[in-house]
């Protein structure tokens, strides 16, 4: 197994154990470090440059800074400063699918199959004054979720779909109406970047 990918799968349950344990400053050590070390497992078999090399790094950057704004909870500033990271993180894996686009028949019909449980979800926002932001966050995982699937990256389109639910948990702690543990958030989440960067790695035959 690669010694990187080894170390990221270390941080994730070390973090997790922490987190669990009540034991937060070394626990938000363990989290700010988790995308560094993907980067660094998708840096050491990588064979994109250019754009796409840019592309992925930026997503994983902007991860890292999402995960340390995130560390003062789901409400303030920091919290939307942190959304707003991951969102711009989306941004660019949607851009680099969009490059290895293979089919609009498979963007249109994910898209289409995605319409109503983005709708459900919407709709579980409201009444709170943060649906229409979180709104058109959800909107943005389903069309990552699209693209790729148009790319024909199945693992990556895995890796979208759990980035959905570890943020939709994460939303609906923020409309309050319900709040879920920070392992079954951090455990999507993790998985879903890993299975992102595991397909951007297959999609280049790196895997």
């Amino acid at each position: 197994m690669n010694t990187f990918l080894l170390l990221y799968l270390s941080l994730t349950i070390i973090h997790m154990s922490l987190r669990s344990e009540n034991l937060r400053w070394a626990s938000a050590i363990s989290k700010v470090a988790l995308m560094p070390s993907l980067l660094m497992y998708y840096l050491s078999i990588n064979t994109d440059t250019g754009i796409f090399l840019l592309l992925i790094c930026l997503a994983l950057l902007l991860g890292t800074a999402g995960d340390a704004l995130l560390l003062a909870g789901h409400r303030g500033k920091l919290f939307y400063a942190g959304m707003l990271c991951f969102f711009i993180g989306h941004l660019a894996y949607i851009t680099y699918f969009v490059l290895h686009l293979q089919s609009w028949g498979y963007f249109l019909f994910a898209i289409l199959a995605l319409t109503i449980p983005l709708y459900k979800i919407i709709l579980s926002f409201f009444p709170s004054k943060e649906a229409p932001i979180l709104s058109i966050y959800a909107a943005t995982l389903i069309v990552l979720t699209a693209f790729c699937a148009s790319a024909l990256s199945y693992i990556a389109m895995g890796g979208a779909i759990f980035f959905a639910i570890s943020d939709y948990l994460i939303a609906l702690d923020v409309v309050e109406k319900r709040t879920f543990s920070e392992t079954t958030i951090m455990g999507t989440y993790t998985l879903a970047q890993l299975l992102l960067i595991v397909g951007v790695l297959s999609l280049q035959g790196a895997i």
